[in-house]
Parts: C-alpha cells; sequence; structure tokens
C-alpha cells in the first residue's frame, strides 16, 4: 500500500513538473509570438498613408557618431552629400527657413585612435573631436553631436552610423515626414552582403534575420498604429522631443532603450518607408558572434530595466506599451525555435496546439521577410542552413550572457574595407 502511494506521489510529483515546465515554455515564447503576430497583421493590413499638409519647417541635420572609422566614414559622408547635405565649406543658414537651410554632416570622433577625424573632415564632414572622455559608448557621442547640430541651428537630428551606406532620397523623405508632424522616424535599416565574394548561405541567413527586426517588425508595427522603433541607425528625432525625452541613455543597446523612453512618453516613432540605410555585415566569425552577442545581450540588459517603466505605463492605459512590452522580451527566433520543440516534446496537450501555432507564426513571419528582400529565391536556398545557424546562436549563449550584464562598452566591429 505504501509503494502505491509513494508511486502516486511520483506520478503527482512528475505531473506538476511537466505542467510548470509547460507554462515556462509558454510563457517565454509568448512575447515573441504575440510580436510576431501584431507585425505579421500589421504588414498584410498596411495602407498607403494620403500625403499630409506640412506642418513646420524643419531644418535637419545629420549627426554620425564614429569610433575609429578611417576605413569606412569617408564613403558614408560622400553618399550623405549625394543624398543632399552640404559639405562643410557650404554655407549654413540660421534662420527659419527651411529653403534656406543647408543639411550639414556633423561627425563626432569619439576617442579615435587612428584617422577618423582627418578623413571626415577632408570628405567634407564637419567633425567635432571627444577625446579622453571619460564615459564611453554611443550615446555619448550622440549627445555631443546634438549639442553641436542644435548650435549650429538646426531642430531636428538623423543618426547615421559611420559605415553606412545611405539611399540618395534618405535626407528627402526623412525630413518630409518630420515636416508632416512626426516627432521621430525610423527609416529601412539593412545589412549588405559582401560585395568582394559569394555570400555563404549562414551570411544570408543573419541578413534575413537582421531585415525581420528592423523591416519587417517596423513596417507591420507602424501600419497597426504602434510605434516603429528606434534602430540606431537612420532614426532621426525633432530637438523639441530629445528636450521633453533626453537621450540619458548610455547601454550597449541604447536605441532600444530611448525607444522604451519615447514609448512610455506617449511618443510613436513613425516609418519611413522608402529610403533606407546599409551597413556592412561582419566578415569575420568571431566578429559576427560579438556583434550578436553584444545586440542580444544588451537587449536583455534593457528589458530587464525597462520592465517596471513599461508596466507602470501599461498600468496608466498606455496602450503602445503593450507592445513595446512583448518587443523588449522577445526571444530571438532561433531560440524561440529550440523552445518549441521542446515544447512540441513534452506530453502536455494544450502545449502541442500551442506550438504548431508558434511554428505557423514564425514560418509566416520568415516568409514575409523573404519576400521584403531583393532576391527571395536566394535566402529560400539560404534557408536550408537554418539548423546550423540555430546551432551557432546556441553555442555562443555564454557570450551572450557576459554582454548582458550592462558594462559593456561600444567597440568597432571588424569589418572589410570598402571597394575603391
Amino acid at each position: 500500500m505504501q509503494g502505491i502511494e509513494t508511486s502516486d506521489a511520483l506520478i503527482l510529483q512528475s505531473t506538476f513538473l511537466t505542467e510548470g515546465l509547460a507554462v515556462a515554455m509558454a510563457m517565454l515564447t509568448a512575447p515573441l509570438l504575440a510580436d510576431l503576430a501584431v507585425c505579421i497583421a500589421g504588414n498584410l493590413l498596411r495602407r498607403g498613408k494620403a500625403d499630409a499638409a506640412k506642418v513646420r519647417e524643419i531644418r535637419l541635420a545629420v549627426v554620425v557618431p564614429a569610433h575609429d572609422e578611417e576605413a569606412m566614414i569617408a564613403r558614408t559622408v560622400q553618399l550623405l552629400l549625394e543624398a543632399g547635405c552640404a559639405s562643410s565649406s557650404s554655407h549654413i543658414a540660421a534662420d527659419s527657413a527651411a529653403a534656406a537651410w543647408s543639411v550639414p554632416v556633423i561627425v563626432v570622433a569619439h576617442n579615435c585612435l587612428d584617422r577618423t577625424t582627418a578623413v571626415a573632415a577632408g570628405a567634407g564632414a564637419r567633425v567635432v573631436e571627444q577625446n579622453h572622455v571619460r564615459m564611453r559608448g554611443k550615446g555619448v557621442a550622440l549627445r555631443c553631436g546634438f549639442e553641436a547640430a542644435r548650435a549650429a541651428g538646426a531642430n531636428a537630428f538623423l543618426v547615421v552610423d559611420a559605415d553606412s551606406v545611405a539611399s540618395r532620397n534618405l535626407i528627402a523623405a526623412t525630413r518630409t515626414v518630420l515636416e508632416r508632424g512626426a516627432v521621430a522616424t525610423q527609416c529601412r535599416y539593412e545589412l549588405e552582403l559582401p560585395s568582394s565574394r559569394p555570400a555563404t548561405s549562414l551570411e544570408r541567413l543573419r541578413v534575413l534575420a537582421f531585415r525581420g527586426i528592423n523591416v519587417l517588425r517596423a513596417r507591420g508595427r507602424a501600419g497597426l498604429g504602434f510605434s516603429a522603433g528606434v534602430f540606431g541607425n537612420g532614426f532621426a528625432v525633432t530637438d523639441e522631443t530629445v528636450q521633453r525625452v533626453p537621450f540619458t541613455v548610455d547601454s550597449i543597446c541604447e536605441d532600444l532603450e530611448y525607444h522604451v523612453r519615447l514609448v512610455t512618453a506617449r511618443r510613436r516613432v513613425e516609418w519611413v518607408e522608402e529610403a533606407y540605410v546599409h551597413a556592412p555585415l561582419a566578415p569575420v566569425r568571431s566578429a559576427q558572434a560579438m556583434q550578436e552577442a553584444r545586440w542580444e545581450g544588451g537587449r536583455f540588459h534593457v528589458a530587464t530595466r525597462a520592465t517596471g517603466r513599461l508596466l507602470a505605463a501599461m498600468a496608466r492605459g498606455n496602450w503602445r506599451a503593450f507592445e513595446m512590452f512583448a518587443e523588449a522580451w522577445s526571444l530571438p527566433i532561433s531560440r524561440c525555435i529550440l523552445a518549441l520543440i521542446l515544447a512540441a516534446c513534452l506530453p502536455v496537450h494544450w502545449l502541442h496546439g500551442f506550438a504548431i501555432a508558434g511554428a505557423a507564426l514564425v514560418v509566416a513571419y520568415v516568409l514575409e521577410a523573404v519576400f521584403l528582400g531583393d532576391n527571395p529565391w536566394r535566402d529560400f536556398a539560404a534557408l536550408a542552413g537554418a539548423p546550423l545557424h540555430i546551432l551557432w546562436r546556441l553555442a555562443i549563449t555564454p557570450l551572450v550572457l557576459r554582454q548582458s550584464r550592462g558594462g559593456a562598452e561600444w567597440s568597432r566591429t571588424q569589418r572589410e574595407a570598402p571597394a575603391p
């Protein structure tokens, strides 16, 4: 009799453990799946907006934070000049007439040990040097750039990374959306595949994953009236917004942290569909691993810090904070897939249905991301390497955990110099 009772107790304990693990799997993946559902629906339902009348004059300045970027900075400045910015030798009007305003390129050379300052100035940028600054990070450089742009007469700031390719319509498209009343904007931000050699399937997968996060999700959120997001490159903000929501963010994911602050302050980032910035893909596997770990670890650090702020905003009826909460706590797709596989293996019937629904959302999301690219058939072929990519993401978990401590500093990712 005692043996039967012991057996029943073990069975009951095992059932509780299984149910607890099932609930944990559902809670772990639910934020991402909710975010995917919103973004998929937003992309399917979004409509082109009717042209709105100009409501204000915008004097835009481009701020380029740079840390040891002598190999890339000249190309970036040149492309910005071709997009409508003014060379440092041009006159900058300080009056209220936007028509007379020449958009300056302000490069902030932050603790640079190379020739970034000289190369940027030679390319036509106005350079502000930040040498021997105790506080390190992109946030520090951006605050310096915003102050310099404000002193020059700008009332809006467009941030472009120092290694980026900007579309020729970036300045005009961003300014138009700001003139129509937007307090902040974000354009398409994608990774460039290497031009000197054929891309590998894993590199294509990284570009596809990046497109999903920085294009599909952003335009989907905007399509349903949520805030598109801030991705640290190709985003713009008005000076009035910076005054009300100060850019006092210094984590490795300063873009996500600032977006949380904007959303909780009831400020929405508008999506600029027709313009883009591209950044080169890190060509070395160790550099890719470090870059991915910084992003993922930094996001986790920001999410833990932002939870209280977001919950308070949700309690006050800020409906956009609900989606922001889901975004902040979303797993990477690769980790979500592993969690869904584990969920499908547990002997819990309701969890099987949850896993199937989650898998369907992931498939729909990946398909949408594929068709947003320039070469969907090659992206389809690259999906054959997805298992290897998932295992690689699993292998860099210790590095991610180290980066999630919050003390990571801004460092340049190793990349190939652009072809002349």
